[in-house]
């Protein structure tokens, strides 16, 4: 009885030593993406390298990353990147000091930063051109969720005291929300009992994944639990800390004294012929927006001037936002403060 239970331990134990073995030969393929911890580790064990080159990035302890400092024209995906010694998208310095101008600072993820597209082509740049004596602050970066995005308002926006806050929503940046490793490190906001708690700070690099992280077999493990997971229960999850993320960052950002500003960074689907891609969600995402005071800025109906066609869609969407689309939703933008700040903003003739 014992020799048999023995013999069953061990093979057992021989049978995932070698499950693990083909998975550090890479032998097992990775399935289809599953948005998880597990997912992304192995993603990043294969291709050691992260979702942006690490000539552009930095490693933050707080964010998991930031755009490295002091890039000039940077060459990445047909577009030269600059950055300031703040990390800020483009070469512009701004002091803590308030000038008379007003002030604008952008948030969110690639869209916001201006993926594929020169420093003067970004939609934050496209909306100082578009306004009298104002400066935008572009703190996008690429690949962000929206917390992380909320945490670098928190740390890099609100000490530059703006009279604005544009957040830039994109539907894909959601899922990015329950992660706490997508290429990187990253840092996950849990909410419970009405306050904000920061989860996976200080944030691991990459090379204590690979040294710590559990059993490669495991991540299949956890894969595939979660791909077996109710997709109605995990969307509602997904929702639910959006829209705290976005309450809450509107709350903290009319306590600064500023006005609160989320704009709809469409998928492509809103402007073709498959329905109104994500606008039944962005209602909700408004109205905790203007809950707080905020205000919501729709551009589909400027794209659709733009991109009538199917054609055109994909011309325009072929990587994130073309130049003119960039251009059209920094003027949509402002605007739109035009009309919610004419105190403080007046258009550019």
């Amino acid at each position: 009885m014992l020799r048999n239970l023995g013999l069953v331990l061990l093979s057992t134990l021989i049978s995932l030593l070698m499950v693990e073995f083909a998975a550090r030969l890479e032998l097992i393929p990775l399935p289809d993406h599953v948005s998880t911890d597990a997912w992304w580790a192995e993603r990043w064990q294969r291709e050691r390298k992260g979702m942006n080159p690490r000539a552009i990035i930095e490693l933050d302890a707080d964010l998991g990353y930031v755009p490295a400092a002091n890039l000039d024209l940077f060459e990445y995906q047909d577009a030269r990147i600059s950055t300031n010694a703040k990390h800020m998208r483009g070469r512009q310095e701004y002091a803590l000091e308030r000038s008379n101008s007003a002030r604008i600072v952008a948030i969110g993820d690639s869209f916001t930063f201006g993926q594929c597209a020169n420093d003067d082509e970004t939609f934050p740049f496209a909306l100082e051109q578009s306004l009298i004596d104002a400066e935008v602050l572009n703190l996008g970066v690429m690949g962000y969720g929206q917390d992380q995005a909320f945490l670098r308002l928190r740390r890099d926006g609100f000490p530059y005291r703006p009279d604005v806050v544009v957040f830039g929503f994109h539907s894909t940046d959601m899922r990015r929300n329950l992660l706490s490793f997508r290429g990187y490190g990253k840092p996950r906001l849990r909410f419970e009992d009405g306050r904000v708690e920061v989860e996976n700070v200080p944030v691991p690099s990459p090379e204590e994944y690979s040294r710590w992280w559990p059993p490669r077999i495991w991540n299949f493990v956890e894969i595939f639990r979660a791909s077996r997971e109710d997709r109605k229960v995990v969307k509602r999850r997904i929702n639910e800390v959006s829209l705290a993320i976005v309450h809450q960052m509107a709350i903290e950002t009319r306590e600064q004294g500023a006005l609160f500003a989320v704009v709809h960074l469409p998928h492509p689907r809103s402007l073709g012929g498959e329905g109104e891609h994500g606008w039944k969600f962005m209602e909700k995402v408004c109205a905790e927006a203007t809950a707080a005071g905020g205000i919501c800025i729709e551009p589909v109906p400027r794209f659709r001037e733009i991109a009538s066609t199917p054609e055109e869609v994909n011309h325009h969407f072929a990587c994130h936002f073309s130049p003119e689309l960039y251009q059209a939703l920094g003027e949509v933008i402002a605007e739109a403060l035009v009309r919610a700040r004419p105190d403080r903003f007046a258009l550019r003739n």
